[in-house]
């Protein structure tokens, strides 16, 4: 069994809703029926999203 900090949960463009994913091994542990997140389970963001923007000049 995955920790709890080895699963978060991210959204499903393609249907709109969420799926939980065990990260250490990279597969997909369940998806929400109803619509929002999963309580309690973090939202994984993409790297693009929280590096800071570099200026160019």
């Amino acid at each position: 069994m995955a920790k709890k900090k080895d699963i978060v949960q991210v959204r499903n463009p393609k249907t709109g809703r969420y799926v939980k994913i065990d990260r250490a091994k990279g597969r997909i542990i369940a998806h929400k029926k109803s619509e929002g997140p999963y309580k309690g389970i973090p939202i994984a963001r993409s790297k693009r999203q929280t590096e800071p923007q570099k200026k160019r000049a």
